[in-house]
C-alpha cells in the first residue's frame, strides 16, 4: 500500500518550484523593505518610544520572515536532492539575500544593545513592549560580544564562503559516499543511512559487513574530512576570540541562555553515571555470547525486532499521542494528510532525520529515512515531536518563536517515550518486554550518554586546534579516549571505530549541539515522572510549556510545571529513571 501513495514531501504551501518567480520576488521585496526600514530607522532606534519601538519591530519581524522564506524552501528542496544544480543556485541565491537583510538590518540590535542602562531598562519595563521583554533582556546580554555594525556586516558576509559554505560541502560531498555491503548473499549498493540501519539487522555478519564498509569508506576520506573539520574548528575558534568569549562553551551557554557552569554540572553527571553503560553493555555482551561485545554489535537487537512499516509507525504515532492529549494527535494528523513528510531514502536524499520548524507564517516539514524497522519508528515520533512543537507556538511572533536548545528535544524525546509505553502495553512476553527495555536503555545511552561523550570529544578537538591543524590521528586518538572512558572493559573495538567523529554531521553544522540532546533526554524523565505522578493534570501544563516557544526563559518556562534544573541533585531524578530500567531488564535477562 505504501508504494501506491505519495510519501514525499509538498513544499507548494511555501512556493511551486524552484524557478517559482514568486521566489525571488519575495528576495527583492525583502532587501527593498529592508532598506526602506534601515532609511527610516538607522540611527533613531534609541529616540523611539515604546510604542513607536513596538511597531517598528513589527515590521522588522515581517521583513525577515519574507526573507526566511525562500532559504526555507531552498534548503528543504535541497536536503531530498542535493545534487541538484538549480536547487543549489536557488539556495545560495538566498543565502545571499538573506545575508544582505540581516546586514541592513543589523542596526537594530547594535543601537538598542549600546543605549544607557537606564534608558533600556525604560523598554524592558514598557507595557507596551511586553510581547518583547524576554527578546530584549536577551539581546541585552550579548552587548559585551557585539562587534560594530561595519564589523558584523564583514562577519556575515564572510560565513558564506566560511563555515556556511564547508556545512553545505560537508553534506554534499558525504551525500555520495556510497557503501557495498554483503546482505544475504547479494552485495548492495547504499548510501549512509541505509548502511547506518544495517548495524542494527539481526545477522552479526550483516553488521560486520556494514560496520567495516561504512567506517572503512569515512576513514579512506579522513584527508577531504579532516580538513574540514581543522577548517570549521578554526572558524569557531576564531569566532570566540573576536566576541570576547572566555570559555570555549560561552557562546553556546548565552544563546541557550544557561552558564557554561551549568552545561559543565550536566556533562559531570552524566559522567558519573557511566557504569550505567558499561554494566548495560556488559549484560548485552553476555546475551550475544561473549565477555566483551564487539563495537559491530553496538547496535545489534537485544532480540527479534519486530518490522514496522511506515504505516504502522504513522499509526501508532497518533495512538500514542492521542492517549496523552487528543489536540496532539489531530494536529498530527495534518502533517500526514497535507504531505509534510518526505518518508524514504532515496539517491541524492541527505541522510539522517530533521524537522524544519519554518516560520510562525508557515508550517513545520519532518525529512525521515524510514527503513521500515523499530528504529525508524522511533525517529518518526521524535520528529513529529518537533513538528508539534513548532505547531504549539506558532502564535508566537517571530521573535518569540522557537525553543531555545535547553528545550529544543523536550518534545521529541517525549513523544518517543509515549511510543514506548504504547508498545509495552501491548507486549505479552517477558522476552518481548526485555526486548524492549534494551531498547529504551540503548536510547538512553545514544540520546544522554553518547551525546555528552560527543560534546567532550568537541571540547578536546576544539581545545587541540588552538595548537594548529591537526592530522586525523590526533582526533581518532581524542575519540578513542572518550569512548574507553563510556564503555569501560565493556567493548571491543577495532581500529575503524576511532575515525566514527568524520561521520557526526552535526560537529560540522553546529557549536556544541549535542549536550542539548543530553539535556532534554534527562529533562524530559523529569518531565515524565511528573506526568505519571500527576496524570491528565500534567497535560494543560505540559502543552503551555511546547506552546511558549521562546517568550521566555527556559527557567521561567519551566518553573509553571514545577521543574527546576538548578536544584542541587536534580540530574540524579533523571538517572534513577534509568537505572530502574536496567534493574528490570536484568531480572528478565
Amino acid at each position: 500500500m505504501e508504494q501506491t501513495l505519495d510519501l514525499t514531501w509538498d513544499l507548494s504551501d511555501l512556493y511551486a518550484s524552484p524557478t517559482d518567480p514568486k521566489l525571488i520576488h519575495d528576495l527583492e521585496a525583502a532587501k527593498a523593505e529592508a532598506r526602506s526600514f534601515r532609511e527610516r530607522y538607522a540611527g533613531n532606534m534609541a529616540t523611539l518610544s515604546p510604542t513607536q519601538l513596538e511597531a517598528a519591530m513589527r515590521s522588522y519581524e515581517a521583513i525577515l520572515e519574507r526573507a526566511y522564506k525562500p532559504l526555507t524552501f531552498a534548503s528543504l528542496a535541497f536536503a531530498t536532492d542535493t545534487q541538484n544544480d538549480i536547487i543549489k543556485k536557488v539556495q545560495d541565491q538566498a543565502r545571499q539575500a538573506l545575508t544582505e537583510v540581516r546586514n541592513l538590518l543589523l542596526f537594530v540590535e547594535i543601537e538598542l544593545k549600546a543605549m544607557p542602562e537606564e534608558e533600556f531598562a525604560k523598554f524592558l519595563q514598557a507595557p507596551e513592549l511586553a510581547g518583547l521583554r524576554h527578546w530584549l533582556a536577551r539581546l541585552r546580554a550579548y552587548a559585551p560580544h557585539t562587534l560594530s555594525e561595519k564589523e558584523e556586516r564583514v562577519l556575515n558576509l564572510k560565513s558564506l564562503t566560511g563555515r556556511m559554505a564547508w556545512s553545505q560541502f560537508y553534506t554534499e560531498y558525504t551525500s555520495r559516499f556510497r557503501f557495498r555491503v554483503q546482505v544475504d548473499g547479494e552485495e548492495k549498493e547504499l548510501n549512509d543511512p541505509q548502511t547506518r540501519s544495517l548495524l542494527r539487522h539481526p545477522d552479526p555478519a550483516v553488521r560486520r559487513n556494514a560496520h567495516a564498509a561504512l567506517y572503512g569508506k569515512y576513514a579512506e576520506e579522513a584527508p577531504t574530512l579532516t580538513y574540514i573539520f581543522n577548517t570549521v574548528l578554526q572558524d569557531r575558534l576564531t569566532d570566540l576570540e573576536l566576541r570576547s568569549y572566555t570559555h570555549p562553551l560561552g557562546q553556546t551557554a548565552l544563546d541557550d541562555e544557561l552558564t557554561p557552569e551549568e552545561i559543565e554540572r550536566l556533562l559531570a553527571a552524566t559522567e558519573a553515571h557511566y557504569p550505567l553503560v558499561e554494566r548495560y553493555h556488559r549484560l548485552k555482551a553476555r546475551r550475544l555470547g561473549f565477555e566483551r561485545l564487539p563495537s559491530a554489535d553496538r547496535l545489534a537487537p537485544w532480540g527479534q525486532e519486530p518490522k514496522v512499516s511506515y504505516l504502522e509507525a504513522k499509526e501508532m504515532t497518533l495512538e500514542a499521542l492521542g492517549r496523552f492529549s487528543p489536540k496532539l494527535r489531530q494536529i498530527a494528523q495534518e502533517f500526514f494528510d497535507k504531505r509534510w513528510i518526505d518518508v524514504f531514502p532515496k539517491k541524492g536524499k541527505r541522510g539522517g532525520a530533521f524537522c524544519s520548524g519554518g516560520l510562525p507564517s508557515t508550517h513545520p516539514y519532518l525529512l525521515l529515512n524510514h527503513t521500515d524497522d523499530l528504529d525508524s519508528a522511533h525517529t518518526l515520533a521524535h520528529e513529529m515531536g518537533h513538528g508539534l512543537h513548532y505547531m504549539l507556538m506558532r502564535h508566537q511572533r517571530l521573535l518569540n518563536f522557537g525553543a531555545t536548545t535547553p528545550l529544543a528535544e523536550t518534545a521529541s524525546v517525549f513523544a518517543e517515550i509515549l511510543l514506548d509505553d504504547l508498545i509495552l502495553e501491548r507486549l505479552n512476553s517477558e522476552e518481548e518486554r526485555a526486548a524492549l527495555l534494551a531498547n529504551r536503555l540503548e536510547d538512553a545511552v545514544n540520546t544522554a550518554f553518547r551525546q555528552v561523550m560527543y560534546t567532550r570529544w568537541e571540547l578536546e578537538a576544539q581545545q587541540a586546534r588552538k595548537d594548529g591543524i591537526q592530522p586525523a590521528e590526533l582526533y581518532n586518538q581524542l575519540w578513542r579516549q572518550e569512548n574507553q572512558k563510556l564503555y569501560g572493559q565493556s567493548m571491543e573495538f577495532t581500529e575503524l571505530d576511532w575515525v566514527a567523529w568524520s561521520g557526526i554531521p552535526h560537529f560540522v553544522h553546529y557549536r556544541f549541539y549535542c549536550y542539548s540532546y543530553a539535556y532534554g533526554y534527562l529533562l524530559v524523565l523529569a518531565l515524565y515522572n511528573r506526568y505519571r505522578e500527576e496524570g491528565q493534570a500534567f497535560v494543560p501544563k505540559y502543552l503551555e510549556i511546547l506552546a511558549a516557544g521562546e517568550s521566555d526563559s527556559p527557567q521561567g518556562i519551566l518553573a509553571k510545571a514545577g521543574i527546576n534544573p538548578a536544584d542541587p541533585g536534580f540530574w540524579e531524578g533523571s538517572f534513577k529513571v534509568i537505572e530502574s530500567w536496567l534493574s528490570e531488564l536484568e531480572a528478565l535477562a
